[in-house]
């Protein structure tokens, strides 16, 4: 059995041992923080004050071109190379997996394009439109109000500040809600109800 000298010798020991392990390894993590300014002086930064150059490429892991830079615009490129955004002086640009075009930005206002190609939506200075797959203008909004078109182009339904109505694919008028109330049209357009007089 230890006597109880023993075992605080012991202990006073690996303390002891523990404590120089510590003052080492703060004395070299001292030293490496002392280097890092020595290595900066060492190795100034190397910043250019400009660069020149007649364009830039972005190359991904699998050495495809992703991004292209230069005087004509910029061009973003997916995995595959096909390029899918475009920025230039006449706009943006955005295209499918297929390279058909799906959304266009410029100055004369916003379009887009559904997987076929065509155009089914507009917007610019004057309002928004909406087409339909023939192309043929099916709802518009615009300062005068909001319109909604049969397939043969005939104005359905249009709410503005006169009010509300809506017409038959025969361009008959059959309801309306306005500041005299709202009206009932037969389909000789004959008034057969309105609401009362306020």
């Amino acid at each position: 059995m230890m006597s109880e000298a023993t075992v605080v010798d012991a202990r006073l020991d690996k303390i002891e041992r523990d404590n120089r392990r510590l003052k080492l390894t703060v004395g070299a993590l001292l030293l490496v923080l002392a280097a890092v300014p020595l290595i900066g002086a060492v190795m100034p930064e190397q910043v250019p004050e400009l660069i020149r150059a007649q364009g830039f490429e972005v190359i991904g892991a699998s050495g495809t071109i992703r991004v292209k830079m230069n005087s004509g615009g910029i061009g973003y490129a997916d995995e595959n190379g096909t390029p899918r955004v475009t920025m230039s002086a006449n706009g943006i640009v955005y295209a499918d997996e297929n390279e058909n075009l799906r959304a266009v930005i410029h100055n004369d206002g916003f379009a887009y394009y559904d997987e076929n190609g065509k155009n089914r939506a507009r917007m610019t200075a004057t309002g928004i439109g909406y087409l339909d797959e023939t192309g043929t203008h099916r709802a518009t909004l615009t300062a005068d109000g909001i319109f909604y078109f049969d397939e043969n182009g005939i104005t359905r339904a249009r709410m503005s500040d006169l009010g509300i109505y809506y017409r038959t694919e025969n361009d008959t008028i059959r309801a309306t809600m306005d500041d005299d109330g709202f009206w009932y049209w037969g389909e000789n357009e004959n008034v057969v109800w309105k609401s009362p007089k306020r």
